[in-house]
């Protein structure tokens, strides 16, 4: 009996824990086999489809028209020398795919006088000024459909507060902020998660995810505020789009800028992985600072939350840096945390927007913090009741259908607007 070949995969589909499931993937001459604990399921060799994606084409993409729901996924492009698959259609899909992506350099330098220009147009713009060109020729349609898919992943591991509860709760500190966007291209939508993590995260499309720790750590409703200010600008600047459309190389850049965004489309439609895990470069977050203040201006609420807030951070940073012990380590950390990390020097961020505050003339600001307040306590109370469910993965496996539907959960929507 020939052997079979066996790969390390990933596999996507609602009735999995979580949502996901790490496993095998075994090719047999009639499919397909992917395997983990209690789930398999197989992908018939016949009708299968290949497809490459993820940062670089490192991803192998497994689907099937007769199970849509499942995706599976390795890294190991061994999979593609598998003597079962030697023959299979597919094949030819990633081969066009890996010579399109060898040929799109060499592509630009012989192209004519399109080439020549796109080259005089790198000169003086740099692959960023590219991305955000790009960025504005993907329908705001297909960025919503984007973020809305990649919420309904994120949404099957995670414990939302209730549609109408965060809706009523949210829409007095959300509806100035919505009102005073200059380019409302789609519908926002906010969500508070249990997670004690002082964070927040918006996604394509005008999705927000708020952790109930944020929320439960600023004392006013301008430093909440703040926080949300800066997530919107990530969604009105492209901020996560553009990140991803900077790695699918400046081929499809360049191609998505001379009318064709139908590579860049296929690229983007395997993005949710790596949308769910990005951090943003530190000038998207300059620049989110700095759209963030002007819209909090526009809409009436003070500024000074927002560097408020920074302060907090930048206390927990500490925090957690005095827990190093050792002195090497401790300096090692902040010298990586300086260049490495996605976010300017929090030091260096609350200087900048202080700066602008000193110029501010005396003004009458918003006061939202009774309905902050009233969103605090509902928070705490709604931790609280997490605090006293089952376990996540008990909690899974006692529900009878864990796919997300339409309008189920907590996105507030147009209601936040």
């Amino acid at each position: 009996m020939a052997e079979v070949a066996e790969f390390s995969a990933q596999a996507f589909h609602p009735s999995l824990p979580k949502g996901r499931s790490s496993g095998t993937l075994r090719v047999f001459d009639h499919g397909l086999v992917f395997s983990s604990g209690a789930h398999t399921v197989t992908l018939p060799l016949s009708g299968l489809q290949l497809q490459l994606g993820g940062a670089g084409n490192r991803l192998i993409f497994c689907t099937h028209p007769a199970l849509p729901d499942w995706q599976l996924y390795t890294t190991d492009h061994a999979l593609l020398k598998a003597p079962a698959l030697a023959a299979h259609p597919a094949l030819r899909v990633i081969g066009s795919q890996r010579r399109q992506h060898h040929a799109g350099f060499w592509g630009l330098l012989l192209g004519g006088m399109a080439a020549l220009a796109l080259c005089a147009l790198l000169v003086w713009w740099s692959l960023d000024g590219l991305s955000a060109m790009a960025a504005r020729r993907i329908p705001a349609a297909w960025e919503t459909k984007l973020g809305s898919t990649v919420m309904a992943q994120y949404r099957l591991d995670h414990d939302f507060l209730n549609e109408k509860e965060a809706a009523a709760l949210l829409k007095p500190l959300t509806a100035p902020l919505a009102a005073a966007i200059t380019d409302k291209k789609y519908p926002l939508h906010f969500y508070i998660v249990n997670d004690p993590a002082i964070n927040a995260f918006a996604l394509p499309g005008g999705y927000m995810v708020i952790n109930s720790g944020l929320i439960l750590r600023a004392e006013r409703a301008d430093e909440l505020q703040g926080v949300l200010g800066h997530e919107l600008s990530h969604v009105t600047g492209q901020h996560g789009l553009r990140a991803i459309i900077r790695s699918t190389g400046i081929y499809l850049v360049a191609q998505t800028l001379m009318g064709d965004a139908s590579g860049l489309l296929a690229a983007l439609a395997n993005a949710g992985p790596l949308l769910l895990n990005q951090k943003y470069s530190r000038d998207f977050e300059r620049d989110a600072d700095a759209r963030g203040y002007a819209l909090l201006r526009r809409a009436g609420i003070n500024p000074q939350g927002m560097v408020d807030f920074f302060q907090v951070v930048l206390a927990e940073q500490k925090k957690q840096m005095e827990k190093i012990k050792d002195d090497k380590a401790r300096q090692a950390m902040q010298t990586a945390q300086e260049f490495i990390g996605s976010h300017p020097e929090t030091a260096e961020r609350i200087a900048t927007l202080q700066k602008k505050l000193k110029k501010e003339p005396k003004t009458r600001w918003r006061d939202d913090q009774a309905a902050f307040l009233a969103l605090q306590e509902r928070v705490r109370q709604f931790v609280s009741e997490g605090e006293k469910q089952p376990a996540p993965d008990q909690a899974q496996n006692n529900r009878k259908d864990v796919t997300p539907k339409a309008g189920d959960g907590t996105a507030t929507g147009e209601n936040a607007q």
